[in-house]
Order: structure tokens, then sequence, then C-alpha cells
């Protein structure tokens, strides 16, 4: 398990700074008045994410590798840390959407087109499923592109 306590933790911090911009946007009335602006500051929050990974990486770099870490190395550790975030995506979801937002559902329904196929989408087990699922696609492009850069560069 120490073997992965850094994926871990940063996964945590994933997951509670994912809550915290959850929160910024509903100060923002993104789930209410706002709405509208509700795919750009999803799209935003994954500037941070970037910068987790990051963070994550580089720590995993110098505390695990000793300041020598490959791609695939890079890519493990993003993998991992992936995996700490779908499983914590559940409690996540539940949390977002019955404690700090429960009229999220409700609002996007009202706001659509096509209210039947909207209740469909917009309900906790269709988001929970779906942020797994996301979160673990996109969490491997996101350390792919970061293992990149943080990757020992090699000297000739």
């Amino acid at each position: 398990m120490k073997k992965f306590a850094i994926e871990i933790k940063w996964g945590i911090r994933y997951t509670f700074c994912y809550l915290a911009w959850a929160i910024l946007e509903k100060s923002l009335g993104i789930y209410g008045e706002n709405m509208s602006f509700y795919m750009l500051s999803s799209l935003l929050f994954y500037l941070f994410a970037a910068l987790i990974y990051t963070l994550a990486l580089k720590e995993k770099k110098t505390h695990y590798f000793n300041g020598s870490m490959d791609w695939k190395q890079g890519c493990a550790t993003g993998l991992y840390m992936t995996i700490v975030i779908a499983l914590l995506m559940p409690l996540t979801q539940a949390s977002l959407h019955e404690l700090i937002a429960p009229e999220f559902f409700e609002n996007m329904i009202k706001a659509s087109k096509d209210k039947a196929s909207a209740a469909t989408y917009f309900n906790l087990k269709s988001y929970i499923i779906q942020s797994i699922f996301f979160a673990l696609s996109i969490g491997m492009v996101i350390s792919a592109i970061v293992a990149y850069f943080v990757q020992t560069k090699k000297t000739k």
C-alpha cells in the first residue's frame, strides 16, 4: 500500500478540489440562473485537474523514483491515481448532488428541450456511472500528456 500512497493522497486531493469547484460553481449560480455557463465551467476544471496530476507525478518522480521517471512510470502513476479518483466518484457525486447542489438535476431538466430524454440523463445513478467512466478516460489522457512533460529527459 505504501507503494501507492502518493496516488491515493493525490486522488483524495483531486476529489476535494472537485467538490470545492462544485461549491464555487454553485456560488456563481452555475447550477441555477447561470446554467448556460455549466459546460464552460466544467471544462475549466480540467485545467486544475491537469495541475493536480502534474503535482502528483512530480512528487512521485522526486520521492519514489529518486528524480528519474520515464513516460511509462508516469502513465502508470497517473493510472493508479485515476483509479482512486474513479473509485471515489460515487461518493463524490452523491455528496455533490445530495448536499451541495440538490437542485442541479431539476434545473438541468427544466433547461432542456426534450424533458423525457433529459430526465433519463440527469439523475444521480446516470451521473455516477458517467463520472466513473469519464474519470477513467480523461484521467488516462491527462496522465499520458502530463507524464510526457514530467518524464526525465534523456541527454545525448
